[in-house]
């Protein structure tokens, strides 16, 4: 499924705060919340449905950990083994992306960024997403097929997030066309290609 989500969805888009656009453009990565905050005081964070973002100290200078507020527990059914601390870890594990074309990400990548908008200024991240494959050859891609971080009753019934929410694009079975989100475990180097914007219609800059 990767040849055709490359095909389909050639680019990845990827929104953040002014504080943490200013770290990854030193980094030139994206590092998720448990890269950033294992081994330090805030680690209990990684496994709470947090309320509210924080900016908080790590050793790198300060960042935004967003909150949770999308996920709904009333509306989430856990699959068999799984714990809410446990699934809130997996999305404190990775760093997520939208899938778009060259125009903007696909839904509901838009609605994301309306969201965090009105809280404070939003950078998007928008990368070839070849090239990021090709940037990080031993963190394997991996796509849901659902707004993993955000649960609301469907159809009048509970979703359903775990473990297998995740599964790398190699080995998806679901068209290319259904893909919701793009992430990778731990962190993502970004390649030259990337760019940045504090509008989805532009003006994109370098990274």
């Amino acid at each position: 499924m990767l040849q055709r989500l490359l095909q389909l969805r050639p680019f990845a888009y990827h929104t953040c705060s002014a504080l943490n656009f200013s770290s990854i453009r030193r980094a030139r990565a994206l590092k998720s919340s448990a890269e950033l905050l294992v081994g330090t005081q805030h680690e209990s964070l990684l496994i709470v449905r947090r309320k509210q973002s924080r900016v908080v100290a790590v050793p790198s200078g300060q960042v935004e950990v967003r909150d949770n507020l999308p996920l709904r527990v009333g509306s989430l059914k856990l699959e068999a083994g799984c714990t809410l601390e446990q699934f809130l870890l997996l999305l404190n594990q990775r760093v997520f992306l939208w899938p778009g074309s060259e125009l903007g990400p696909c839904k509901p990548g838009p609605d994301h960024f309306a969201h965090y908008q009105g809280a404070g200024p939003v950078h998007i991240l928008r990368v070839p997403l070849a090239e990021l494959v090709a940037e990080n050859p031993e963190r394997e891609l991996e796509v849901t097929f659902c707004n993993s971080g955000s649960a609301r009753h469907h159809g009048g019934l509970p979703v359903v997030r775990g473990p297998s929410t995740f599964v790398t694009a190699r080995g998806a079975s679901r068209p290319a066309s259904e893909v919701k989100e793009l992430c990778f475990p731990g962190f993502a180097a970004l390649p030259r290609g990337t760019a940045w914007a504090t509008s989805l219609v532009g003006p994109w800059h370098p990274l």
